[in-house]
């Protein structure tokens, strides 16, 4: 049976936001600003792995001065063997500043220099347009449109593009030095992958399915508030206020209900997440105190530095940047997704299509027919 391979047409998706970064004709600048943060970014996830080297050196050589105080063989060698090392911490930290400021500098940089020349050819096509283009579109609706898609475009390509680079460095890098430190715990640890991962998908359809509710809620709303505001006079004509006030009070009510919904989606994702690092902590150190013990009776090489070098930088350091970073991430995978929606229009589109799947905002873009085609 011949292999069938993948078409270039389903390939191609998967480069598309690779694609709008580079979207209207770019200059040399964005170029070097889009590479330059990727290195940058890419640096930045480096350093943390090694602050963790540095700590489990530190906790060996402090260590070992404890056990030759008590024993009353200490030595003046001994602190001069852990001051370098505290230097380098502070180097250390000095370089992780640098990339981290370089690279968020580049990216929101990027990012509005790409949400400029998508303005710019926008309104360049727009403009192109007849005149009986312009009759069926709605007060406001092109400068709403220019401003909320732009918007969307410029989000999700700014720092969040550089943090979550620095954040598979990170993984990336503190996997390879647990290995190397202790791979035998390392591998046990391993677990702890899918287990975030699980929680993380199964907790963030639920957040994103009641935040695409509430969002529906809140433009139903939005959209009552505005009709009525518009044509304030022929509502009191019509005698229409009441039930315009209940469809609008039972939209906020709607909305109010999906936001306790996603709070206790949210708190109980975060909530799992504490367990399974406070779990996998436990399992670490368990199985590093029994690795240290049978070090002393000369049955392995394990000390209490490689012990906490691995517990530190595969648990407490993810652990503590997922959260820091988490509701970054979340951010990003959402705009990256809108901005996939707008980029099949932007970019390839010559007919209608809609933005958005609720019945509420499925409004059809027909003022966008040929607006982003491509520049003569």
């Amino acid at each position: 049976m011949p292999i069938k391979w993948p078409s270039k047409a389903s390939i191609k998706p998967f480069f598309g936001f690779l694609h709008l970064l580079f979207y209207a004709d770019p200059t040399w600048l964005d170029k070097l600003l889009i590479g330059v943060g990727a290195i940058a970014a890419t640096a930045a996830g480096v350093p943390f792995p090694l602050i963790g080297i540095v700590f489990g050196e530190l906790v060996d050589e402090i260590n070992t001065a404890t056990c030759n105080n008590r024993s009353g063989s200490s030595s003046t060698g001994e602190e001069a063997s852990i001051t370098p090392k505290l230097l380098l911490l502070v180097y250390i930290a000095i370089a992780a500043f640098c990339c981290i400021y370089i690279h968020l500098v580049c990216w929101s940089l990027s990012s509005q220099r790409l949400a400029q020349r998508v303005r710019h050819r926008y309104l360049k096509n727009l403009l192109r347009q007849d005149v009986a283009f312009f009759d069926s579109l709605q007060a406001g609706e092109v400068s709403s449109r220019l401003n909320g898609d732009i918007q969307a475009i410029e989000s999700g390509t700014n720092e969040k593009v550089g943090v979550t680079l620095t954040c598979i460095s990170f993984c990336v890098t503190a996997y390879i030095i647990g290995f190397i430190k202790n791979a035998e715990l390392a591998g046990m640890l391993v677990c702890l992958i899918p287990a975030f991962l699980l929680m993380a998908t199964v907790g963030g359809h639920f957040v994103s399915k009641y935040t695409s509710n509430l969002s529906t809620c809140f433009g139903s709303a939005s959209a009552i508030a505005s009709e009525a505001l518009s044509n304030v006079g022929l509502v009191h004509a019509l005698g229409a206020n009441a039930r315009l006030e209940e469809q609008y009070r039972g939209h906020l009510e709607g909305a109010r209900t999906q936001g306790i919904k996603k709070a206790i989606a949210a708190a109980i994702q975060a909530g799992m997440l504490i367990f399974i690092a406070f779990s996998a902590t436990a399992l670490g150190y368990w199985q590093g105190s029994r690795k240290v013990a049978n070090a002393v009776e000369g049955k392995g090489n394990a000390t209490i530095g490689q012990i906490y070098t691995v517990t530190f930088i595969l648990l407490d350091g993810k652990f503590s940047t997922s959260l820091s970073e988490s509701d970054v991430s979340y951010n990003l995978i959402h705009d990256l997704f809108v901005v996939a929606n707008l980029q099949t229009f932007t970019l390839t589109s010559n007919r209608c299509y809609r933005i958005e799947s609720s019945r509420t905002h499925a409004a059809v873009i027909r003022w966008c027919v040929g607006c982003f085609r491509a520049a003569a």
